[in-house]
């Protein structure tokens, strides 16, 4: 497997988010291989080419889209969540069970999600966007 697809997989593993805009990961991946190439255009190839590793879910694809949005601030419309839908194994986080076991539950969930069903993908953006807000909540409180 390429270099670039190595650290992405190892970024989104110990992320604690269960999911990362592909901006975000593009930050993270460009820090840690120190390629400066790398675009989000390529790098996004570069997931779609491995289904059974990562899942690309974009909850703003489709006719609707368009709507409500400026067409010049249209760059958050091709921002899709990146996730790593393999095994997680044995893994070190420093958070609390509860958000660990938050973050596994979103993760693996996206891989039965359809991205052509509008429904199924607003329901899983929904609910990362959930997982985000406890994880903070849960680490105040173990603090």
């Amino acid at each position: 497997m390429n270099q670039v697809l190595r650290h992405a997989e190892a970024v989104l593993r110990q992320h604690p988010a269960p999911a990362l805009r592909l901006q975000e990961l593009l930050g993270l991946v460009r820090a840690s291989t120190k390629e400066r190439t790398l675009d989000a255009r390529l790098l996004r190839t570069l997931l779609e080419a491995h289904p059974d590793r990562f899942r690309l879910l974009d909850p703003w694809q489709g006719p609707w889209r368009l709507s409500g949005i400026d067409a010049d601030r249209m760059q958050r419309g091709s921002d899709p969540w990146v996730v790593v839908v393999t095994d997680p194994g044995a893994q070190d986080l420093d958070e609390p069970r509860p958000a660990a076991r938050l973050r596994e539950s979103v993760r693996w969930m996206a891989r039965g999600v359809d991205p052509r069903a509008r429904r199924e993908l607003i329901r899983w953006h929904a609910l990362v966007l959930a997982a985000r807000g406890a994880r903070e909540m849960l680490a105040r409180r173990a603090a």
